[in-house]
């Protein structure tokens, strides 16, 4: 028998995978991604909590990275302010601007890899089909 907190728990963990790998495909108009009609196991179950309490781990570690704002600014400020524009300083800006993001979409891929994983043949190929296209 499941207890109330497992079920809590499993809820949890189904959200967190139905708005990670489906919002894409609703936005598109797909409605099928509800991972509840991919029929998972409790070992399955148990490993998309062990993938997403990973990604929580790594995701808040990313939002630590990410808090040099006002740092970015100031650097931002000091370009824009200069009496001639200076290429390679903007390119040095930019790339540490967008580097942190990048890493944050591969780690978002890997769960999305990770989360195929878990599902047997049937049930990836379910997934691909209708909300992967």
């Amino acid at each position: 028998m499941v207890t109330p907190c497992w079920q809590k728990i499993v809820r949890y963990c189904t959200s967190f995978v139905i708005l990670t790998f489906a919002c894409p495909a609703f936005a598109s108009g797909q409605i099928n991604c509800d991972i509840r009609k991919l029929e998972l196991t409790q070992m399955q179950k148990a490993r998309l909590r062990f993938i997403r309490m990973q990604y929580k781990r790594n995701h808040d570690t990313n939002l630590q990275h990410t808090a040099n704002n006002k740092r970015k600014n100031e650097q931002l400020n000091q370009i824009l302010m200069q009496p001639k524009f200076d290429e390679a300083e903007a390119k040095r800006y930019v790339l540490s601007h967008y580097m942190p993001r990048m890493q944050q979409d591969v780690e978002e891929l890997k769960v999305q890899y990770d989360f195929l994983q878990v599902l047997n043949n049937q049930q990836r190929q379910n997934w691909i089909n209708n909300c992967l296209r």
